[in-house]
């Protein structure tokens, strides 16, 4: 299934810490600041999630909030969250009184992807073949080779939790679900501004399910259904976490086999909450183990209903296994795939790379974080050749490196296993399935920086 590259326009992306180009999801950690200190600024909501003592929003609490200075704005009944606005001071004081609602806490709205930079690639306007040089991703995890024997993921859906999907892309309208695609963003619909220019979803979807038109690139699971759920803004990279829960509940309701999460959100025990440009903000310690638990309780409904859910590891280039005061979410709850960055090795713009599995600079890494590992790309060697090449708007190409990008290296995979088995899977056995065809990369056990192994396309379909 090797095909001709039509290069259109190409660019590509990185982020920086200062001077330092570190990844393109989220930025190191600054350790030293004091959660305490006036340097950091509350973090900023306008609503509230209202978390009930049973996993179910009952119409009782509802007419509770609405009548005792709230107004509800929106309910995740299956998981006992309502999001209220309010302006009364003593809203939270006044709610916690019902006995069936355990806690009230801000919905904050942080960056969950970061603020990207944009670099122009003078590449030419040639003729590129598809091969190893330009989507050596899909080369690494042996992707062709299951394509040649027919699984191409027909049959499964991916939906995709991220920034919106232009569903007008050549190589995306074939596979997206312009019905069930739904934007839990006020004021943006899931489809994309036509002026919005490099998009996170679109590149993150089309590694997962860019259809094989013969134009553009290919996606890891070219025949599967992608599904939007906008829980970021398409502008900002911002979203609630009662956005992104939402999120995953509407997905595990209208049947995902895969939930792809490629964001991240860091929160310490002591009460800070890091944004994906490394900024961290106050927030009371109090309202740490809550927001987890709604986020878990999300997890574990739409895992509960079948889905599998895949979620990417953060590029801070942090060992999480000496780390415990700090929790990823949501790749470090139960239930997730967490997913490692890789990069190649070698390279030569006209030549083949001699080895694609060195861990990114930036990578989280950590045998209790990392489940398994896939290619997410690097600017080390000779960007953006090195990076991850994927879809954006109008028909636009684009590079960028970040954990962002090895998630759906592995949720393609998924999709892939799904598919094989008929369209539906229990999640343990599709995680089991990843794990166990993975190429150890790094020993026979658990790896800090590629967990089981880096995900194989073609054993998890053969073997």
């Amino acid at each position: 299934m090797k095909r001709k590259f039509y290069l259109a326009k190409v660019v590509f992306f990185i982020c920086t810490l200062g001077l330092v180009v570190t990844s393109c999801e989220k930025e190191q950690v600054n350790e030293t600041l004091d959660p305490n200190s006036m340097q950091l600024e509350e973090a900023p909501f306008k609503n509230y999630m209202v978390i009930t003592t049973d996993s179910e929003m009952t119409k009782s609490v509802e007419n509770y909030i609405n009548t005792g200075g709230g107004e509800v704005l929106s309910t995740i009944p299956e998981i006992g969250i309502a999001v209220v606005r309010s302006k009364d001071v003593n809203f939270i004081q006044n709610t916690l009184k019902k006995k069936e609602i355990v806690s009230v806490i801000p919905d904050y709205e942080i960056k969950w992807i970061p603020s990207d930079m944009l670099v122009e690639a003078s590449l030419g306007a040639g003729e590129f073949f598809f091969d190893q040089n330009l989507l050596w991703g899909m080369d690494a995890i042996n992707a062709p080779e299951a394509w040649e024997l027919g699984f191409t993921g027909k049959g499964a859906s991916v939906f995709v939790l991220d920034t919106g999907i232009d569903p007008n892309h050549i190589d995306l309208a074939p596979n997206v679900n312009t019905s069930l695609s739904k934007s839990f963003i006020e004021g943006e619909t899931w489809y994309l501004d036509p002026t919005t220019e490099f998009n996170h979803g679109t590149h993150v979807a089309g590694t997962i399910a860019a259809a094989d038109t013969d134009y553009g690139i290919i996606g890891v699971a070219p025949e599967a259904e992608i599904v939007a759920v906008k829980v970021l803004s398409e502008f900002t990279g911002i979203g609630s976490f009662s956005s992104v829960n939402a999120g995953i509940v509407y997905a595990a309701n209208n049947g995902a086999d895969v939930i792809n999460m490629s964001l991240g959100a860091t929160l310490s025990k002591n009460g800070k909450l890091i944004d994906a440009d490394g900024k961290p903000y106050r927030i009371r310690a109090k309202y740490i183990q809550e927001i987890i638990i709604a986020q878990q309780r999300a997890i574990d409904y739409a895992f509960k209903k079948g889905t599998t859910i895949i979620a990417s590891a953060g590029n801070e280039n942090t060992n999480y296994d000496g780390n415990k005061s700090f929790i990823i979410l949501p790749g470090g709850l139960n239930n997730v795939i967490t997913v490692s960055a890789t990069a190649p090795e070698g390279y030569d713009q006209f030549s083949a790379y001699n080895y694609y599995d060195v861990p990114s600079s930036y990578t989280n890494y950590g045998k209790s974080l990392i489940d398994i590992a896939a290619p997410g790309g690097d600017f080390d060697v000779n960007p953006p050749f090195d990076m991850i090449l994927s879809a954006s708007n109008n028909n636009s190409f684009y590079w960028s490196a970040g954990t962002s990008m090895a998630a759906p290296h592995v949720s393609g995979v998924a999709a892939l296993i799904i598919a094989k088995n008929g369209g539906k899977m229990d999640p343990h056995s599709v995680a089991k399935q990843l794990s166990k065809t993975a190429d150890k990369i790094d020993g026979n056990g658990k790896s800090a920086y590629f967990g089981k192994g880096r995900v194989n396309a073609f054993r998890a379909v053969t073997e």
